[in-house]
């Protein structure tokens, strides 16, 4: 397999071999070109740090700095300030300050629609911060044009939103000329797939691209399993009591299938405590419904355990919004999967576990391949036993094929929740968050779980549910500090210091 960018990919299919400079400006911005030499030249794309020139995201960014500005009385109004909140669903643009923390690169490339609409109707800053961006833009083809050296009348392909929907940036790209040569300015025509299917007449992989070789691929016309059929009848021949009896019956499927792999989520538990006690985090990675369980999983051990968010962290292909809505082609990035990890700054004391029904998504085994550079512990939750990504650990329950084929939310995704219920609360258990079986760490966040931790309390330090109440309203619901106080009848304080002398182990507390 030849692999390469869609810089070359579109550049080849649109100049068909000749010289021409392509110029992509859409979520990202970059130029690539290549004259009558075959010289290939790439400027700009360095991504959001060093400002994305010529993008929707950089004029986003402007946009958002110029509301900040004319909000501050340093810089005049801009209808802005009203119309950036409201395509993001926020009360006001002061709520872009929390907002901004979370937000995806899309996400914030995605207001660039209403600033084009607002510049349309004749806002000054918004005009501005197009046109900046598009003479950016320009500025990079003519520096990428000075030199390769074009002589003659020079091919120019655009393509990307900004060049396709926004008349403003396209007028001024294309008006920033000053060349000593004419300029022909195209869309390109050939795009996504079409774009790429040229290169299938290659003979030889050309030098701007590189050979992949799958070793592991999958035999000719192999079916994965959770893509086979599992009956002959098709759910939507059944009665709503036969769906509900197959399903039943699947699921039943998939709780015995971790049966078999107990031994491996044994070792998973006793990993994920080792780095928890280390001082290292448990990190889940994956796409679509195995990324989705993974920050479920972890979202939930704060409350249940006590323990800081960022102790278990869940990172899924395509950021927050992919909580909610398919990101499509998210979860095809190795690299993306990699970087994300990376901004973790991941150490030797974390643990990754890789998600994936398949066991083959490359956004988590680029994640994987991170962390095993940095010689952390890695393991692999799927449900394909002949996956064969590089992990410590491999938990890959047969769950077979599934009742909808090709559905993983189903039974892979149900063995999936699992087997992660089992590593989260053991690892908490074994690293000292649980005692007697009760969760002594718990955020007693509302009124039902502060009788629980009355209860907790008074159950294993003996005391009553008033004295209980008591102690615990003395130490701020802190419930392990609260069964110290009434075991041994210390002060808030005194609790409090006993258990940090123990690293916030209760039975070492105890002892």
């Amino acid at each position: 397999v030849s692999v390469t960018s869609d810089l070359h990919a579109l550049l080849h299919a649109n100049a068909d071999e000749k010289p021409g400079i392509l110029v992509i400006a859409g979520t990202g911005a970059s130029v690539l070109a290549r004259n009558d030499k075959g010289d290939l030249l790439r400027s700009g794309g360095w991504g959001t740090l060093f400002g994305d020139e010529g993008s929707s995201y950089a004029i986003s960014v402007a946009a958002l700095r110029a509301c900040a500005r004319a909000i501050d009385k340093v810089a005049i109004g801009t209808a802005l300030t009203e119309r950036l909140p409201e395509e993001a669903n926020l009360n006001s643009f002061n709520d872009f300050a929390a907002w901004s923390t979370c937000a995806t690169k899309r996400d914030i490339a995605a207001l660039t629609r209403v600033v084009a609409a607002v510049a349309e109707e004749g806002d000054e800053a918004a005009r501005f911060c197009i046109e900046k961006e598009a003479r950016q833009l320009a500025a990079l083809t003519q520096t990428v044009r000075k030199q390769l050296k074009f002589s003659g009348d020079i091919r120019v392909f655009e393509n990307g939103a900004l060049f396709e929907s926004c008349t403003l940036f396209r007028d001024t790209f294309r008006a920033t000329d000053n060349y000593s040569c004419a300029m022909n300015h195209n869309l390109c025509t050939l795009r996504g797939h079409r774009a790429v299917y040229p290169l299938s007449s290659l003979k030889n992989t050309p030098p701007w691209a590189q050979t992949w070789n799958n070793s592991t691929s999958l035999a000719d016309n192999a079916i994965p399993v959770t893509e086979q059929t599992s009956t002959p009848v098709f759910l939507d021949a059944l009665s709503a009591q036969e769906i509900a009896d197959a399903m039943h019956h699947a699921d039943k499927e998939a709780v015995s299938a971790i049966n078999d792999v107990l031994e491996d989520v044994t070792a998973a538990i006793e990993e994920a405590a080792r780095s928890l006690c280390a001082g290292g985090r448990i990190i889940y990675t994956g796409a679509g419904t195995s990324g989705r369980l993974g920050v479920l999983d972890a979202s939930e051990c704060p409350p249940t355990f006590g323990v800081s968010p960022d102790r278990v962290v869940g990172i899924i292909a395509g950021g927050n919004r992919a909580l909610r809505e398919s990101v499509e082609g998210a979860e095809d990035s190795y690299s993306q999967g990699a970087s994300d990890l990376e901004a973790l700054q991941i150490s030797a004391v974390d643990f990754v576990v890789g998600i994936a029904a398949s066991g083959a998504t490359p956004y988590m085994l680029g994640a994987l391949k991170k962390a095993r550079d940095t010689n952390a512990k890695t393991a692999l939750i799927t449900s394909n036993p002949a996956a064969s990504a590089q992990v410590d650990i491999l938990i890959a329950p047969d769950t077979g094929a599934e009742v909808l084929p090709g559905s993983t939310r189903l039974k892979a995704g149900t063995a999936a929740k699992l087997i992660l219920n089992m590593i989260s609360t053991g690892a908490m258990a074994q690293a000292g968050y649980v005692y007697q079986g009760r969760m002594v760490n718990m955020t007693p966040a509302n009124e039902k779980l502060r009788e629980r931790a009355q209860r907790i309390v008074a159950e294993i330090s003996g005391s009553s549910r008033e004295e209980a109440s008591h102690r615990l309203d003395a130490c701020n619901y802190h419930i392990s500090e609260a069964i110290i106080m009434a075991k041994y009848n210390l002060s808030a304080e005194e609790a409090a210091t006993r258990l940090q002398n123990h690293n916030g182990h209760l039975r070492e507390a105890l002892k």
